[in-house]
């Protein structure tokens, strides 16, 4: 028997939730008053989309595409707040001029949990420093940021559904995360969640939490929408590069109409390996050829001005369409006016070549802001590779998604360096790939919700999916095992374990651990359930 010691052990610092094999039963004696919500909460841009069971049978997910002060319509908002006053903003909503505070969604992990390259990097140490003199706490900030994100939400829902439907409407919300998350960190992000107000009483009945892993979320949506011609036994390996971190995980087909997935590789993270290789990154080397160029001058831009560099033309235009065969095509960044107070507008002596202050690169310019994030994924790529090389099992393709993974830079590198091996790279055009998690994480709120109605009561009316796709096996991330002593052996126990049992009349072992973990496990339980 479990000791209470090993259960709060297991409950707070385990992945044990996700392994519970248990969910709350969900009442849906009505299916179409049933909505799923997911959120992909990323370390530098989140995403919404919900359906309800009509939409989802009918293959039509809903994306939120405005957001408070955008000028135009996006797949994505910036997971970013600032503090004046009392006044909280967040997304686009931040004042040009603002030093808003980003990155806390990895603040939720402990520092001996976070790999040492991310807790040495400037923006962690940033972020960290931030949040401390807002006299806040990571999760006051997931809290604050979810509260104002969940409210544009449920705005958009009723402008596109009316108040009377909306109300009449079970929700079920799906939060992404990180795969190698620890157990602590998803229970804050619960407690955040419900702070927030997702989780407030509705006359519609409880709403219901889950949590799904980021990279299987990537895989629900890029498998079922763009595989056609797969095969049973075709292996693809899903590679989602954002705008912080890049992770990589393979999945195996084991039959088709519909498809069923099981994870062929444990898969590959970026806060794994401890490489930060994301977009951000990419911005932080554009950020380094441009104050180089200008030199002196540099020092002379406001903070605002360096954003007005790196969110105009770069962000908007060129960092999302370079591609390095064009080398001699020219770029031109505008330069804030601040940075040329009493010197020329103009200066060609060297190139890249300033004139009417603006900086004009030639693809061949720009090619160095992509190099460490390109080595990143590579290593990334490389590590997915010889996992599935060791377990004998063939990569058909390699499926692109994330803010990075809709790069063209991306796409053509990964395509000369792995076409040889008859692997083919497969990008959606569009905001696909930006927003295929939250796309996924839809099927897996349909699926869980499913399971759970199956998990009811009596002649309960079962929840009729029709998903084209669903995971059936993962590998698991840990182990599990009770704490336990066992007859001493001294060829296998050291001295410092022997103890005298007077109830066993015999010596023991102490501190040892009866493992129950079996290595594969079925997805459908996969997260925990909370309802409110």
């Amino acid at each position: 028997m479990r000791s209470k010691a090993a259960e709060d052990v297991l409950s707070l610092d385990s992945d044990s939730d996700l392994e519970a094999g248990h969910m709350e039963s969900l009442d849906l004696s009505d299916n179409e008053h049933l909505m799923v919500i997911a959120i992909d909460f990323g370390t530098t841009y989140s995403g919404v989309a919900w359906a309800t069971l009509s939409d989802f049978n009918r293959k039509s997910i809903n994306l939120v595409t405005e957001w408070p002060d955008s000028l135009q319509e996006e797949g994505k908002v910036a997971t970013e707040m600032f503090y004046e006053y009392d006044n909280e903003f967040w997304g686009y909503g931040i004042p040009k001029d603002a030093d808003p505070i980003s990155w806390f969604k990895l603040l939720l992990l402990k520092d001996e949990d976070t790999p040492e390259d991310i807790r040495s990097s400037e923006l962690f140490l940033r972020a960290k420093k931030k949040v401390r003199d807002e006299g806040k706490t990571a999760q006051d900030l997931v809290t604050d940021y979810l509260k104002l994100l969940w409210n544009h939400t449920l705005e958009m829902i009723l402008k596109a559904r009316g108040e009377n439907v909306v109300n009449s409407l079970r929700f079920h919300i799906v939060i992404t995360v990180p795969a190698i998350w620890k157990g602590y960190a998803r229970q804050s992000m619960q407690e955040a969640a419900a702070k927030a107000g997702l989780l407030d009483e509705r006359d519609a009945g409880k709403t219901h939490l889950t949590f799904v892993p980021e990279p299987e979320a990537a895989a629900l949506a890029t498998l079922s929408e763009e595989q056609n011609d797969a095969k049973p036994g075709d292996v693809y390996m899903i590679c989602d590069a954002g705008g912080g971190t890049v992770d990589l995980i393979s999945y195996k087909i084991s039959q088709v109409n519909p498809i069923t997935l099981d994870e062929a590789v444990e898969g590959t993270e970026s806060l794994e390996l401890g490489g930060l290789c994301g977009g951000i990154f990419i911005d932080n080397g554009f950020e380094r050829i441009v104050k180089a160029r200008l030199g002196r001058r540099w020092e002379k831009i406001s903070q605002n001005g360096i954003k007005e560099i790196l969110k105009g033309e770069w962000e908007q235009s060129i960092k999302r369409g370079y591609k390095p065969q064009n080398a001699e095509k020219e770029y031109a960044i505008r330069i804030p006016a601040e940075a040329f107070e009493n010197t020329s507008l103009d200066d060609t002596s060297r190139e890249p070549h300033i004139k009417k202050g603006r900086i004009h690169f030639k693809g061949s310019h720009l090619q160095e802001a992509f190099t460490d994030s390109i080595a990143g994924i590579d290593k990334l790529v490389d590590e997915q590779l010889t996992k599935s090389k060791e377990k004998n099992i063939r990569v058909k393709s390699i499926i692109l998604v994330g803010g990075l993974g809709s790069s063209p830079y991306v796409y053509q590198h990964l395509k000369d360096r792995h076409s040889k091996a008859g692997i083919t790279i497969l990008q959606a055009s569009g905001i696909r790939p930006r927003t295929a998690i939250c796309r996924g994480a839809i099927y897996r709120g349909f699926l869980d919700a499913e399971s759970m109605s199956h998990d009811g009561d009596k002649g309960m009316k079962g929840l009729n999916v029709e998903s084209p796709i669903s995971v059936t096996s993962t590998i698991s991330r840990m182990s599990l095992g009770t704490p336990c002593y066992s007859k001493y052996d001294p060829s296998i126990h050291s001295k410092d374990e022997l103890e005298w049992n007077s109830d066993e009349g015999e010596h023991v072992a102490t501190d040892q651990m009866d493992w129950e973990k079996t290595y594969q496990k079925s997805s459908l339980f996969a997260t925990p359930s909370i309802a409110y």
